[in-house]
């Protein structure tokens, strides 16, 4: 046997790939036309292989998985079919004139975001006014506040930028494609809109609104951390806990990038981990069963979604834990590469562009490199001795693996203090977490446990200084160019060869791997080629 096999593991790759491909199709990029041949090429010497060599294990075993090449055609099938069904839902339905000011009205359906250019927010149920009709739009409109004069709007004058209020204003509207050409507009597809506003605040009227159960939530709960903690570790602590980053500090989201850490303030299945630990030990003390067990994680994990606004990482990161819950509780040992895959099938269902969407990739390189590598990292470090320190280093070099190449992709870094932050400052950020999210579900029903945030802030500031701290760290970071697809596709092609599920001989695996990753440094040395003759230029 080469590979075992996972169905659903290749039907959520074969997903992946037929939305990809679609897009390189879409725009009639001479890419669609080499890869086309290069899997027809492929696929022909294979054939040829298998016909010359009929005992050769390899190609005998890839034909006679017949039913998983079917499986694998029909995802790719699907995939390319949801790309379309997605572009035909983005049809442009109101296209502005930009020398025109029109009328806007609209309900604020997100907390402002502070930049450090200015700060937008988005608002829902939008009405543009013409000079001879009323447009109703179907998709939500990005507002932007530009500073003035350098300096970003006070306080006192954002403090009606709420959930739920009505605002009224007047402004030229751009137009923003989730389909631009030959690239995606994540930004704009995740939060759903297709126009944006640029207005200053003077110009703005908010009438108050009514906001709806779950915003009331996050406002109560913002309102609780700045009642019972700094300002500064009351931003941190609302946007790890919701993921809502408009009170964070810029320089404690700077740090915690430069120190490799900056997961821990987005939302991710790093907090549904720390939940389902907590909610898990609670629980099993009070010796629960099984099925309430699994019903009472299902729904804390669901409100937790709804609370973070189903952000993709989050979304992810709740079912594959169902999922992985759910397996035990039928007595069989969960498989976790089908449960994360699984869950990224049930997303790409519903949101197919998530895969240009940076936080999904993310998340799921992350993951999927603990999944195939973490058996492997804890061989590697075995020389530790410690088991507990053993397997911390083995996950954080894993986790940091599955990233380390989309982090330096789309941000041009590669932080080099980020292993030893993640081994201190991770599990200390855990312990935080965990108690921050137990004291806010009490507080919110009994509000007199809110008191002792001002003890739970402690945490957080163990975590700033140490991410500070690794941040001053002399060159605690490393610039690298943004390279190829093919060249990251090679590089987890190459961690996927590395691990268990891979099984061949040594000698095929070492040569599979360094093929790979030769792929991968092609891509970078291309890069750095390109770089160098633009700067001649």
């Amino acid at each position: 046997m080469i590979v075992q096999i996972r169905p659903i593991f290749f039907s959520f790759l074969g997903l992946m790939f037929g939305v990809y491909l679609m897009k390189l199709f879409h725009y009639d990029s001479p890419w669609f036309f080499y890869a086309f041949l290069i899997v027809l090429g492929i696929f022909l010497i294979c054939l040829l292989l298998h016909f010359a060599f009929r005992k050769n294990k390899i190609f005998n075993y890839l034909f006679s998985k017949k039913l998983l090449l079917i499986v694998i055609v029909i995802s790719v099938a699907l995939g390319s079919s949801l790309y379309l069904i997605a572009q035909s839902l983005y049809e442009v339905d109101f296209r502005p004139n930009e020398d025109t000011y029109y009328g806007i009205s609209g309900t604020i359906n997100t907390n402002y975001i502070q930049t450090s250019n200015g700060t937008y927010f988005f608002i829902s149920n939008v009405s543009v006014y013409d000079e001879s009709e009323i447009i109703n739009l179907e998709r939500n409109m990005y507002v932007y506040i530009s500073n003035v004069d350098g300096a970003p709007p006070s306080d006192s004058e954002l403090e009606k930028i709420l959930p739920g209020n009505q605002i009224l204003f007047t402004s030229h509207i751009t137009l923003t494609l989730v389909f631009d050409y030959d690239e995606i507009d994540d930004f704009a597809y995740r939060n759903n809109f297709q126009h944006t506003a640029y207005v200053s605040i003077e110009n703005i009227v908010v009438l108050d609104g009514k906001m709806s159960f779950l915003d009331s939530v996050r406002e109560y709960i913002r309102q609780m951390y700045h009642e019972h903690m700094s300002d500064r570790y009351a931003g941190l602590a609302f946007s790890v806990l919701i993921g809502d980053r408009a009170e964070l500090a810029f320089d404690i989201e700077d740090n915690f990038s430069i120190s490799g850490i900056a997961h821990v303030v987005a939302v991710s299945g790093l907090n549904t981990t720390f939940i389902m630990m907590l909610l898990l030990w609670i629980l099993n003390r009070f010796r629960i069963n099984r099925w309430v067990k699994l019903v009472i994680v299902g729904l804390v994990l669901l409100f937790y979604a709804l609370l973070c606004d189903m952000t993709p990482s989050i979304v992810r990161a709740s079912l594959m834990s169902v999922f992985l819950l759910i397996g035990t509780l039928f007595g069989k040992q969960a498989d976790k590469l089908n449960s994360i895959s699984l869950a990224g099938i049930v997303t790409l269902l519903f949101a197919p562009l998530y895969i240009f969407d940076l936080s999904f990739l993310l998340s799921y390189a992350g993951v999927f490199g603990i999944f195939l590598l973490y058996p492997v990292m804890q061989k590697v470090f075995k020389w530790l001795k410690y088991k507990k320190l053993i397997d911390a280093v083995a996950l954080t070099v894993s986790a940091t693996i599955g990233t380390a190449p989309l982090i330096a992709n789309t941000f041009g870094y590669f932080s080099v203090v980020g292993l030893l932050a993640n081994l201190v400052l991770v599990p200390l950020f855990g312990y935080a977490f965990m108690i921050l999210f137990l004291v806010t579900i009490v507080a919110l029903i009994i509000p007199y446990v809110a008191y002792t945030f001002t003890v739970v802030q402690y945490g957080f500031w163990l975590v700033d200084k140490g991410a500070w701290l690794c941040a001053s760290v002399p060159f605690a970071s490393i610039t690298l160019p943004s390279t190829r697809d093919f060249a990251l596709i090679g590089y987890y092609v190459g961690i996927f060869c590395v691990s268990r599920y891979y099984l061949v001989s040594s000698k095929t695996k070492f040569i599979s791997v360094t093929l790979c990753f030769l792929i991968y440094f092609s891509g970078i040395v291309s890069s750095y080629y390109i770089l160098y003759n633009s700067l001649l230029i």
